[in-house]
């Protein structure tokens, strides 16, 4: 895709609305302490022509050691004001440069944990994770950027009114040539938004594909796709490498034409002041003095627009997902609802898939409050479509999900999930203690608590037996330990957040028929106290069932109590 080399002047505005919604009135210090360490440059500079000429530098000056001491004191106690405040600035625009980049990052995963399930399934987590990771970090460059720019524009007046103070004629003909000079120069690198925009999509491409590489990897040995996946990962970093290459070319030209530029008006200020103006060596010296602080200072800016230039594309990015996110984000309207005491009814409930496909079609089913229902049928025949819609992940296409007479409206979803605890055939855990882990469900739980429901999760032996219990580490998504053990921590968890309806989504898959037993005693005794939907295969669970679900294709195929 071609891009437009110009800056869009909405991502401007944009950085600017971020910048001054984070700091707010701090915006002004940081700013106000680079004016200050401005001026105290501006005045040393001044105050070096009487130096200079104390020491003979002048038009006859005569030397008299006190002034020259009183005056070369002065000058370096600006100077140590003038680098005191820079130091200042230096340490308040790092703290605001970490709050502004925190604060980002805190949106975004605010965002991303109350959007919609929908909509989460059709995020790619590698995209957010480089924004999160990445972009923002480009955006924290663009800050520094922004606030370097800010106190250079405060800067470059003082300097400049100072050396025109001193000499008016050799300020602007040395002014002239230094803007004829950024004019050309600026030319050199005009493909720098183009070139940061590109790097952002070839860092998303390259870790998506790394991502890939280590979810899959057992499937890539299995193929013997060793190398194939290697020579793909190689020509996204050839991609990305390129790219760098060229702005670091870019970079390097624009550096020595700098070099050059600032070279030539050196020369040029010299020549004017002693052939042309005829101007006192003294005041000729602090004009070139300054017109080298002009420069560096001109100069580095144009450098450091380089370096936003190339971090900017990461704000729309950022804003890209950041305005998903939220256009998609479930209603926060802190309803309650009452518990659930009677029946779950759904009424003509279909589920469309977003590749057209119906997952679920015109579903009527009645869920009595404290039983246990065994829903069965082959794959893809909408069980998990059903767990999904039943527990408030989503929402069906058409038709209605009430309970106890309330319909579940997309603002009631968060509210019913409350009560709601939901144990996946492939259960997550984090990678933390089991403690922690269980927690997560039920944060003031007690000590004792975490046993009673390891014990009816038969989770509580294998526990005591681990070297450091309740605070053995599970490793990454679980795998320090079994997934028979894993599955049956999930449940352990679920039973700790104490819901009105528990979703097994064969969850007892993995488990041995002793472990089974044990799960079902667990649900046997809280029957008549929680609803239980267990989506199973397993002939145990559905013999202990109350009601048996088979579905087929997303339609109701046998729907009778279990003993019938």
């Amino acid at each position: 895709m071609q891009l437009a080399t110009a800056i869009p002047t909405t991502t401007i505005r944009r950085l600017l609305n971020m910048l001054t919604a984070s700091y707010g009135r701090r915006l002004m210090l940081t700013l106000g302490l680079g004016l200050s360490a401005s001026l105290a440059e501006g005045a040393g500079l001044l105050l070096l022509v009487p130096v200079l000429e104390r020491v003979g530098l002048g038009n006859g000056g005569s030397h008299a050691p006190g002034s020259l001491l009183w005056g070369l004191g002065l000058y370096l106690l600006l100077v140590l004001a003038a680098a005191g405040v820079t130091a200042a600035r230096a340490i308040v625009s790092n703290h605001e440069r970490n709050h502004f980049i925190d604060g980002l990052r805190g949106d975004l995963h605010k965002a991303l944990l109350h959007v919609s399930w929908p909509v989460f399934q059709s995020l790619r987590a590698t995209d957010v994770k480089q924004i999160l990771m990445i972009e923002v970090n480009r955006l924290g460059m663009c800050h520094d950027a922004l606030v370097n720019l800010g106190v250079a524009a405060l800067t470059l007046p003082v300097l400049l009114g100072a050396a025109l103070l001193l000499s008016p004629p050799l300020t602007l003909v040395t002014l002239a040539a230094s803007l004829l000079a950024l004019l050309l120069i600026r030319r050199i690198g005009r493909s720098g938004f183009d070139i940061g925009m590109r790097a952002g999509w070839a860092q998303q491409a390259m870790l998506a594909d790394l991502t890939d590489d280590l979810a899959g990897l057992r499937v890539i040995k299995g193929l013997g796709a060793e190398q194939r996946r290697q020579e793909a990962l190689v020509r996204r970093f050839t991609d990305l490498r390129q790219l760098q290459a060229r702005h670091a070319a870019i970079l390097a030209y624009e550096q020595a034409a700098l070099m050059l530029t600032a070279a030539g008006l050196a020369a040029l200020a010299v020549a004017t002041a002693t052939l042309w103006l005829e101007q006192p060596l003294s005041e000729a010296l602090v004009v070139i003095l300054a017109f080298a602080r002009l420069a560096q200072r001109g100069l580095g800016s144009l450098r450091v627009w380089r370096q936003l230039e190339t971090g900017l594309p990461a704000i729309s990015l950022y804003t890209q997902m950041y305005d998903r996110l939220r256009a998609g984000a479930e209603p926060q309207t802190g309803l309650d609802l009452p518990a659930f005491t009677r029946e779950m009814l759904l009424c003509g409930v279909s589920l469309r898939m977003p590749d057209g496909r119906m997952a679920l079609d015109g579903l009527d089913l009645v869920l009595q409050a404290n039983i246990l229902l065994a829903v069965t049928g082959p794959s893809g025949a909408g069980k998990s479509s059903l767990t999904d819609l039943v527990s408030g992940l989503t929402v069906p296409t058409t038709g209605t999900i009430s309970v106890d007479g309330t319909i579940l409206t997309p603002d009631l979803l968060p509210a019913w999930r409350r009560q709601v605890a939901v144990v996946p055939q492939d259960p997550f855990l984090f990678h933390d203690t089991i403690r922690a882990n269980l927690l997560l469900a039920a944060p003031t739980a007690t000590e004792a608590d975490l046993w009673t429901a390891l014990e009816d999760a038969a989770a509580a032996d294998f526990v005591r037996t681990l070297p450091q219990g309740l605070d053995t580490i599970v490793g990454d998504r679980g795998g320090a330990v079994s997934g028979g053990e894993r599955q049956r921590l999930a449940i352990a968890r679920a039973l700790l957040r104490h819901p009105r309806l528990l979703i097994l989504d064969e969850a007892t898959s993995a488990l041995d028929g002793g472990s089974e037993a044990l799960v079902l005693e667990t649900l046997n005794r809280l029957r008549g106290q929680v609803t239980v939907l267990a989506v199973t295969h397993r002939e145990a669970t559905r013999r202990a069932a109350d009601q048996v679900l088979e579905l087929d294709a997303g339609r109701v195929r046998v729907n009778l109590p279990a003993r019938l």
